[in-house]
């Protein structure tokens, strides 16, 4: 995954007023694409005994289906049990308490957490860049979900970017030995599309820590 720096803001807002919050001083409200992401949170929420805001809405179109605030379909949930449950009909935005997430009506005040991807403006080869990011952050990011591939364009970059993927032993792997449920492989038929392409490890493009 693009693994997101978390933030667990700790004033008291209203769902629209955290989600300006976290555009004025980070990126956006904070997408949770897998297991890792969830239990982040769950390690920055501490002693908080109140639900704190991510960036989940309900889909006005279809309201049966998620959607994450920056952008693309939630796939993967941490309900809580017998969540969601539109309470009053008016339960159309998603928190997290003790891991589990809840619908909550964004008229509630509650804490929230931004987050800030970590996108190096460097350019570098892939191994240099790998070398940079194990050094001063974590690893390569990796990219694994249409949440965390939306991000991207936000950032001043080079036309191509390093992210943690590589072929080894007759298989593309992530370098942070995430699992890959998730492919955005294309040949650029989508001029505007971001995709996932092959590309020279010599090359020196930007890249993305975590």
């Amino acid at each position: 995954m693009m693994d997101l720096l978390f933030m667990c803001i700790l004033f008291l807002l209203s769902l629209s007023l955290a989600l300006t919050h976290c555009w004025q001083q980070y990126t956006d409200l904070a997408p949770v694409s897998n297991e890792h992401d969830n239990l982040k949170l769950e390690q920055l929420s501490g002693s908080i005994n109140r639900c704190i805001w991510i960036g989940l809405k309900r889909n006005s179109s279809d309201r049966e289906k998620w959607l994450w605030s920056g952008g693309g379909a939630a796939t993967m949930f941490f309900w809580a049990p017998g969540k969601p449950n539109n309470c009053h009909s008016v339960e159309d935005s998603g928190c997290v308490w003790i891991n589990r997430w809840n619908d909550a009506n964004p008229q509630n005040i509650n804490t929230f957490f931004c987050y800030r991807a970590i996108v190096v403006e460097e350019e570098q080869t892939w191994e240099e860049a790998l070398d940079y990011c194990r050094e001063h952050h974590d690893d390569l990011a990796s990219v694994a979900s249409e949440t965390e591939m939306l991000e991207l364009p936000k950032h001043n970059t080079t036309e191509h970017i390093w992210i943690g993927l590589r072929f080894l032993s007759r298989d593309w792997l992530w370098m942070d030995r995430q699992v890959m449920d998730y492919e955005a492989w294309g040949e650029g038929e989508n001029p505007g599309v971001l995709f996932w392409a092959t590309h020279d490890c010599e090359k020196r493009p930007s890249f993305i820590c975590y």
